[in-house]
């Protein structure tokens, strides 16, 4: 009967707390998850491209949600301590480059590094990519029949034409912003990844990729079309905090169109949010006497329980934010089908170019070929990447021997009181667990990490390195029947040529 009360309780003691801001904005602006009608409303909230963050307080009794909170309001928001009804909280932005405000406003509160909040407030429109210098062009052999010629490397350029030795030799007297510009970073090395600490959060930056054809992203649709011409790249930062607060920040795809959105651009805005809206959704209980007849793979133990043994409902409020965290960051449905599907472009791309090879081999088959190849590497690094983001997650945290000297710790299972401690002169007593950097993952969630891990190694990357041996068997064959044929000897000449590009 208490538990029934408790959840009884829950929506009146939220409306209480939120009465309680002291930004009158927020008094009112939540809305209740639970409730179908107010459920449909938050749902195309969260689908609508106007929307440019919100937030959801959740626990097994109750859940509620907003969306356009002001920096003050979201300010006024984390600093008031939540009730036991609203245990688990969800702060998600859209726009970061325009909410620098509600941005530092949450680095103030969990203490985020500086360079942190510097990276998630970059400018996303950046520059387009810069094309080869032509001294640089020329340093690359060009596939003519029997003659190469030799290229001066000594050729005076502009300063916009320079090789790549002067451009970083003329660092300074280039934008600083510009050349710290973290999409640009994440524009260019698709497995670049970001793992920060400290002692309120748990951060972890990285890219996703889905698979739709791009359109012009202007920003970057140089490097997209380079690496992954049938993918969309975008930058996801993923918070924990002590408080048990998840932060996403997402980076904006199309930061050139201020809203006009074409067609196929809204098409790739709403797969880019698939994953988030499952969540979204599995945070309210309407319909959840109907949960086997949806898509297993979208019910997600958040709030939704067959049964409430005692066991698993004492664990459940410091469960939900690890899990929450763990499901946001999975999001299996769109990097990693790119090549795990059985209709992948891959597969369907190298069974036809077998098929036409097997009737007659052509350099242009060999250049197709270097493609997939750089491709699959693109797509290697970027799943290892996720890998090792799993492996910092995983791996244990513990006080260094830097923070044992520099402060008075006292271990968790420390019998001596911490009163009866004369504190150093440079610093005060502090528990043990109070020194370590990081937020520790619940039971729950670290298992789920494990099997992701799993999942990534097993389904992912193991048909990256079928596919890589495929290409090359198709390079073989390629290579053997060109040099077998004297009649073709202008090709057969330059097929070592294009082999050691591979």
């Amino acid at each position: 009967m208490e538990h029934l009360s408790n959840h009884d309780t829950a929506p009146s003691n939220a409306q209480g707390y939120y009465l309680s801001i002291a930004d009158v904005d927020v008094h009112h602006a939540f809305r209740c998850l639970d409730d179908a009608q107010n459920l449909d409303n938050l749902l195309e909230d969260a689908r609508s491209t106007d929307s440019r963050n919100f937030v959801v307080d959740f626990s097994d009794g109750t859940a509620w949600a907003t969306f356009d909170l002001t920096p003050n309001g979201i300010a006024a928001l984390i600093d008031t301590e939540r009730p036991d009804c609203l245990n688990t909280r969800w702060i998600n932005v859209w726009h970061p480059f325009e909410q620098t405000k509600m941005l530092e406003a949450l680095a103030q509160r969990y203490d985020f590094s500086p360079r942190l909040l510097g990276l998630m407030c970059s400018d996303p429109k950046q520059p387009r990519k810069a094309t080869l210098s032509p001294s640089l062009k020329q340093s690359v052999h060009k596939r003519e029949p029997r003659k190469r010629k030799a290229v001066s490397f000594e050729t005076a350029v502009s300063y916009e034409e320079a090789d790549e030795l002067s451009i970083h030799s003329s660092t300074s007297s280039m934008s600083t912003a510009m050349n710290g510009n973290h999409y640009k970073i994440a524009s260019e090395l698709w497995h670049y990844t970001s793992v920060d600490m400290g002692r309120n959060y748990l951060c972890v930056g990285y890219n996703s990729l889905y698979g739709t054809k791009p359109a012009d992203r202007s920003t970057d649709s140089q490097s997209s079309g380079d690496n992954l011409p049938h993918c969309t790249r975008v930058w996801t930062w993923l918070v924990l905090t002590t408080d048990n607060t998840i932060i996403t920040v997402h980076e904006d795809p199309f930061p050139l169109v201020q809203g006009s959105y074409s067609p196929l651009q809204r098409r790739i805005l709403a797969e880019l949010r698939r994953n988030l809206i499952s969540v979204f959704r599995s945070l309210s209980t309407v319909n959840a006497d109907s949960l086997l007849e949806r898509n297993p793979l979208t019910l997600l133990p958040l709030r939704n329980r067959l049964g409430s043994t005692p066991e698993e409902t004492a664990h459940r409020s410091s469960d939900a934010p690890g899990l929450l965290f763990y499901y946001l960051f999975e999001n299996w449905s769109n990097s990693f089908t790119l090549v795990t599907r059985k209709d992948s472009r891959y597969g369907v791309e190298l069974a036809a170019l077998r098929a036409a090879m097997f009737e007659q081999p052509t350099l242009e088959h060999i250049d197709r070929l270097d493609t997939i190849g750089k491709e699959l590497g693109v797509l290697r690094r970027h799943y290892d990447a996720y890998i090792r983001i799993i492996d910092r997650l995983l791996e244990p945290q513990g006080p260094t021997m830097a923070s044992l000297q520099n402060s008075q710790i006292v271990g968790s299972d420390d019998s001596a009181s911490v009163s009866t401690i004369r504190p150093r002169v440079n610093g005060p007593v502090v528990r043990e667990k109070e020194s370590i950097l990081g937020v520790s993952l619940s039971s729950a969630a670290r298992i789920r990490f494990r099997r992701f891990r799993d999942q990534i190694d097993l389904y992912a990357l193991k048909e990256v390195e079928e596919y890589s041996k495929q290409k090359e068997s198709l390079v073989s064959l390629a290579s053997t029947f060109l040099l077998t044929f004297p009649e073709r000897g202008e090709e057969a000449e330059l097929i070592p040529y294009g082999i050691l590009e591979l």
